[in-house]
């Protein structure tokens, strides 16, 4: 196996003797763990009709399922994530009918743009004997946590990834001060693997009797790209983002080296981290974040049957109160038939009478309204998100765009903004998703993290999402990627100054420097030589990024607008 693993990390013309000693010295260091990624859909390949087989077309799109296998993403985006687009290989399912035959009949099981292998972290020892291996063979490397990535940049072809997963230890610490403190500083926190999932964390939080600001979705890593991206959540309105609540991360460098960042020691580090973006900066082993007394919470939730008429309507009721609903501490996702929003400031009377407007609306066209009062977020989680769990290998494209707060005291911006919004409803049910998820309300020192200023201006972050086909062409790809940035763009041309959520973000946003990070981007651009000197992690549009014309990314499709 492992001369097999070697050719498919390595050029054939670069596979010598010494090469091949190198792996097989790895390969036994860590105790013969190198794995070889076998496509989450291969079973149905081989043999259609095998238990095997009926296993993954029935949990195709369960994230529980596809999580726990290397060789899966949570988000196969076609021409990316699970598929080389410009081989246009792979190894996928309809996601529409996992049960088609199509994909095994007319097609050959491939590995497309997933990681070649892979290895399981046990700790820190083996991140840095896999760095000392890249920069001695040239082996590109990956970084995959639970796979929700919109990017592509926790897969990557003809790389050895690292694979935290398993590094799922958690534990409370009611005083916790981070290392080099003096004691005279303490907080309420909670440690966590790298490889933890937000459910789990949520559901220990509600043990301790403690609130945790996290991720949107059970099986999102609670230490990944979502903390270090900048990480939102229906609390942040109030309890600001995740990197705001980032105590101390564990992680190994690309020089090898494992460090504890935090505000005493690796402070550079620790101000890259929150907010720099996951895949850059080294392999995170363990995140320490802020804990908060249990909340008890208002949840407010509407739907109601969508028309052309009542949608349009409905999104400038939205764009009418949403300051008001923001400043009264609401956070929570917007679409233009139904809401879910919660809030932890406010009595079940003051939530009614908050929430008015909505209410009348909806129950004036014989829609559902719920006002209920939750003892904890985890409460609200199973409830509301859990039980409503997404689906997940599909193939979304998405566009989006911060919107500041100071566009709705102008009636040309705000009519502007209804506009852009209508353009986005024939597209999709779920056009535009609007997220109150922004920290309106929270008092953050202002330079602590790296994450896009426009953050802390904004109101909302607005997603305009569209799918691409399993089966698409390169023309219908490219379609695809033609609307996204159309139904985009008048959203940059409202918010010209503003941003995106870098994890969340159309995948050729232009200007993505300055749209992911502002001013930020030059001093992060530093640290991230200071910390990896041989460019040994490079990932899509990341801090550092050695841009598409780097042979690592000959599976990104070759779009300009």
């Amino acid at each position: 196996m492992i001369s097999a693993l070697l050719l498919t990390l390595i050029p054939l013309k670069d596979v010598d003797a010494a090469l091949t000693s190198k792996f097989a010295s790895l390969n036994r260091t860590l105790g013969g763990r190198l794995g070889e990624t076998r496509p989450i859909s291969e079973p149905c390949y081989e043999d259609s009709t095998s238990d095997a087989c009926k296993y993954v077309q029935e949990n195709y799109g369960n994230s529980t399922f596809r999580v726990d296998v290397y060789g899966a993403t949570m988000y196969c985006l076609k021409p990316v994530w699970e598929t080389c687009f410009t081989t246009d290989q792979g190894c996928v399912l309809n996601y529409q009918d996992p049960t088609d035959p199509t994909p095994w009949t007319t097609q050959k099981c491939e590995i497309g743009s997933l990681s070649s292998a892979y290895l399981t972290v046990e700790g820190a020892e083996d991140v840095q004997h896999a760095f000392a291996f890249a920069k001695s063979t040239g082996t590109l490397l990956s970084i995959k946590n639970t796979g929700h990535d919109f990017f592509g940049r926790s897969v990557l072809k003809n790389s050895l990834a690292l694979w935290t997963h398993n590094l799922n230890n958690i534990s409370y610490n009611a005083m916790f001060v981070p290392e080099g403190g003096q004691g005279d500083v303490n907080y309420t926190a909670i440690t966590l693997g790298a490889g933890t999932q937000w459910y789990d964390v949520y559901k220990f939080a509600d043990a301790h009797n403690v609130t945790v600001v996290g991720g949107y979705h059970p099986t999102i890593g609670a230490s990944g790209g979502w903390l270090m991206g900048a990480g939102y959540s229906v609390l942040t309105p109030t309890l600001g983002l995740g990197v705001d609540r980032a105590l101390q991360f564990k992680i190994v460098t690309p020089d090898g080296i494992f460090r504890t960042a935090n505000e005493y020691q690796n402070t550079d580090l620790f101000w890259a981290l929150r907010g720099g973006g996951g895949g850059t900066f080294g392999v995170i082993l363990e995140s320490t974040i802020l804990a908060t007394p249990q909340l008890t919470l208002q949840v407010a939730s509407i739907s109601f049957n969508r028309t052309e008429e009542t949608a349009r309507n409905f999104l400038k009721l939205i764009i009418d109160n949403g300051v008001e609903w923001s400043e009264a501490g609401w956070g929570g996702h917007m679409y233009p038939n139904n809401f879910v929003s919660v809030n932890p400031l406010l009595t079940p009377e003051e939530a009614l009478e908050s929430m008015k407007s909505a209410f009348d609306y909806t129950l004036a066209l014989n829609g559902s309204v719920v006002i209920e009062e939750m003892p904890s977020f985890f409460a609200f989680f199973e409830k509301y998100v859990t039980a409503a769990d997404v689906v997940v290998g599909v193939n979304p494209v998405l566009g989006t765009r911060l919107i500041p707060k100071s566009i709705f005291s102008n009636e040309t911006a705000k009519a502007r903004l209804l506009d852009a919004f209508a353009a986005m409803l024939p597209f999709a049910t779920v056009n535009p998703q609007i997220n109150a998820v922004t920290p309106l309300l929270y008092n953050h020192t202002k330079g602590a993290t790296s994450i896009l200023p426009a953050w802390r201006e904004a109101l909302w972050q607005v997603v305009f999402a569209a799918e691409v086909s399993w089966n698409a062409t390169d023309a219908e790809k490219q379609e695809v990627f033609s609307l996204v940035d159309s139904i985009t763009q008048p959203l940059r041309d409202v918010a010209p100054d503003s941003g995106v959520c870098q994890t969340e973000a159309f995948i050729y946003e232009p200007d993505f420097e300055t749209a992911f990070w502002g001013n930020n981007y030059s001093r992060l651009l530093a640290l991230k030589h200071k910390y990896d000197p041989n460019g040994l992690l490079d990932c899509w549009r990341c801090v550092g990024w050695q841009g598409a014309q780097d042979e690592r990314y000959s599976c990104y499709p070759d779009y300009s607008s």
